[in-house]
């Protein structure tokens, strides 16, 4: 059974190449373009790994991030931000909100595709 990546980003353009990229490789991708779309889709379906920008229109990234992770249904759902905020404090507040992996955007999707089935 394919794996479901949910990609929360409020650009429809990095949604759509996610979507082409990662369904090319098998995935199932969902998406949501708010923080609290990316909530409700993640409580709601079976999904196996969250792509999650940090500057969100509404709750942000890594407020997101934290709610998944005090959340007993998404606790354990593995979360990758992507943005292009990347100083050092960035990724460790990213980290401090319970992600696993920081991919900095513009993205570049075969290091993406590396980083996904490296989490799954």
């Amino acid at each position: 059974m394919p794996k479901t990546i949910l990609v929360v980003d409020d650009d429809r353009g990095v949604i759509k190449m996610l979507e082409a990229g990662l369904q090319a490789q098998g995935y199932t991708v969902l998406s949501a373009n708010t923080g609290e779309g990316g909530l409700q889709i993640a409580q709601n379906k079976e999904v196996d790994l969250i792509l999650l920008d940090v500057i969100l229109p509404g709750a942000k990234g890594r407020a997101v991030c934290k709610q998944l992770k005090a959340d007993e249904k998404t606790k354990n759902i593995p979360v990758v931000f992507l943005t292009a905020k990347d100083s050092p404090d960035d990724i460790k507040a990213e980290m401090d909100a319970g992600a696993i992996a920081h991919i900095t955007k513009p993205v570049d999707l075969n290091k993406l595709v590396l980083k996904v089935s490296e989490v799954l």
